[in-house]
């Protein structure tokens, strides 16, 4: 994966951190991955591009693995994924040409090749790129063949006034939040409108889940959106428009709330980004609130009002746009609370809270023995979970440590694991 990271990311870099991070919900990916590089300024983004663009006003950012790009003899380049970001007071597109190459596409204004205001965008595999331009009330289709932006067509000039983002399925449908009609319109590839979701005020960020999205757990056909001018996410039926279920940042505690752009991952949790809190809020497919993750500032798990958010669901790579730079994380998993007592004589009683899915192993420590106390590793959801752990009886009475370890199930698991201790008492 270092490659891809080393184009669009590792060339803007403001320094490398090895760093050992105390909130582990988003990781700083490896030093093996890439070479230590997780952040972009604008500084190095001059050292490639000259004075071609700087950072101007970044928006929506996309990410995705490009067909045209894959080798089937081997699955070692299945990690070079293609990032879009949005340089929106620039009127312009920043990709990676190649592994080792940047692209920008796109001038400020209203005609052929420009946009004016741009804010979201999505892409597919197949090299299909849209673009919600905002000031010329219109998306626009692209195409990527191999490593050049190419310009296909508009969509929705008669019918939308301000669109912010959108989303696309492969080879299917595109979903357009516009935040002054207050609705979500569904359009075909080729333009046609197909219906509107009413009933939102002043919708921003959009993603979407479907049974044609390969890399989705649970193929949940279904739109989250943020509504209520950056105060709510708000869940709809993919296909008839009814509301599944809504979080508000109010009654959340979070009334200062900013939301902006958001993204689901392989599991459906749904990561959203404050541009006023410089935090990562995260909730589960059900809209469960599990964390909020960083504060405001330039420094290591900090975010400097943070917009665009793209998440690579397969290996769990998410990409962060700011103000004028760009972050790089994986997936990783945090344990929020944790607490242990004892249920009756050798069983325990474990409440644990972690903000992700994740695959747990129990080591029992001391008095010379150092042994799994799991057959094999146990999954946990995200959110609250409640279990319960045997020590065996031929383990002697004594003071031990209990020894829990949490990986997160994407990539991150082969180099990082949270880990709790608790001493114990056997009777």
């Amino acid at each position: 994966m270092n490659r891809a990271i080393l184009t669009l990311f590792a060339l803007l870099i403001v320094g490398i951190s090895d760093c050992e991070q105390k909130e582990t919900t988003y990781l700083y990916p490896p030093f093996k991955h890439s070479w230590g590089f997780h952040k972009g300024t604008e500084e190095k983004l001059d050292m490639i591009l000259g004075d071609r663009t700087d950072f101007d006003n970044p928006q929506g950012i996309a990410v995705t693995r490009l067909k045209s790009w894959d080798n089937p003899k081997t699955t070692r380049d299945d990690d070079e994924v293609t990032v879009f970001g949005v340089n929106s007071g620039r009127g312009q597109i920043i990709y990676n040409k190649s592994m080792y190459k940047l692209g920008l596409y796109g001038s400020k204004g209203s005609g052929r090749e420009q946009f004016l205001n741009p804010h979201g965008i999505c892409a597919t595999p197949d090299g299909d790129i849209y673009v919600a331009d905002t000031g010329n009330r219109r998306i626009v289709h692209l195409h990527i063949p191999k490593d050049s932006l190419y310009w296909v067509k508009t969509i929705g000039d008669d019918i939308l006034s301000a669109p912010f983002d959108v989303a696309c399925i492969p080879g299917g449908t595109l979903y357009v939040s516009d935040s002054e009609l207050n609705a979500i319109f569904i359009f075909d590839t080729s333009g046609n409108l197909i219906k509107a979701f009413r009933g939102l005020f002043a919708p921003r960020g959009i993603d979407v889940d479907a049974s044609s999205i390969r890399w989705s757990a649970y193929k949940g056909n279904f739109i989250v959106v943020v509504d209520s001018a950056g105060k709510k996410i708000v869940k709809l039926n993919r296909i008839n428009g009814r509301k599944l279920g809504e979080a508000s940042m109010r009654k959340l505690g979070m009334p200062d709330a900013n939301l902006q752009y958001l993204a689901l991952d392989y599991l459906d949790n749904i990561n959203v980004t404050d541009m006023a809190r410089c935090q990562i809020h995260k909730f589960d497919r059900k809209l469960r609130y599990l964390t909020s993750y960083g504060s405001c500032g330039t420094g290591d798990d900090q975010f400097d009002q943070p917009r665009g958010i793209a998440i690579w669901r397969r290996f769990g790579q998410i990409f962060i746009a700011e103000r004028a730079s760009a972050q790089y994380f994986w997936v990783g998993v945090d344990v929020k609370s944790f607490r242990i007592t004892r249920n009756d004589g050798r069983q325990f009683l474990i409440h644990a809270f972690v903000t992700e899915d994740a695959y747990l192993t129990v080591t029992i420590k001391g008095n010379g023995i150092k042994r799994q106390l799991l057959k094999r590793k146990r999954r946990l959801s995200a959110g609250e979970n409640m279990f319960r752990i045997n020590i065996p009886l031929d383990i002697k009475p004594g003071k031990y440590t209990l020894i829990f370890s949490f990986e997160a199930t994407y990539s991150s698991k082969s180099y990082f694991s949270k880990t709790v201790e608790k001493t114990i008492n056997i009777m």
